[in-house]
């Protein structure tokens, strides 16, 4: 008897085993969630991609161009664009940077501090040229002339920039702004 009972409790000790094994571990896949209203939604077609696309290369382009200025500018300005200007803007926009650039140069004046974009937003596309309006907060960017004297405090300024398809990426072409008091 005492044999049996061995055997059954093996026997029982097993399909508990196989029973709380089985509690733990799915049998076969997970079962499909219900389908949502969210899940539902279109995706983006090829137009809006390329809208897209093409704003985030223009904002890339407009943010890598503005810390390359305030980089040459704290450096005392250069007589040339650099290459990073180069590749993120041209046009009119680029030339008049280069030539504030040149300025400080000549004058051997510089800035510290940090320009602040508060915001970048869509402003109209289409294939050949899109807008970004941008709000940019110049408060913490001050200039000194060459004995390093505190010239001026820059301001706040709201801008609407075009970009032009160029060299296979977008480039800030043009621009124009006018001082606000905030970014709201």
């Amino acid at each position: 008897m005492r044999h049996w009972f061995a055997g059954r409790g093996l026997l029982v000790g097993s399909c508990l085993l196989a029973f709380v094994g089985t509690a733990c571990t799915p049998s076969g896949p997970p079962p499909t969630p219900p389908t949502t209203v969210a899940s539902a939604t279109p995706t983006e077609n090829v137009q809006e991609r390329e809208e897209r696309l093409a704003y985030q290369a223009a904002e890339a382009s407009y943010r890598e161009f503005r810390a390359e200025v305030e980089r040459v500018y704290s450096r005392g300005g250069a007589a040339k664009p650099t290459s990073v200007m180069k590749a993120t803007a041209g046009g009119q926009y680029l030339a008049s940077y280069q030539e504030v650039s040149e300025a400080y140069l000549g004058l051997k004046h510089r800035s510290k501090g940090e320009l602040r974009i508060d915001y970048v937003h869509r402003g109209g596309f289409s294939p050949s040229e899109l807008v970004l309006d941008v709000c940019e907060d110049g408060r913490g960017v001050v200039t000194y002339d060459r004995k390093g004297k505190k010239l001026y405090t820059d301001d706040v300024r709201k801008l609407s920039l075009t970009a032009r398809p160029a060299a296979g990426t977008w480039k800030i072409w043009t621009g124009k702004g006018e001082k606000a008091s905030s970014c709201d």
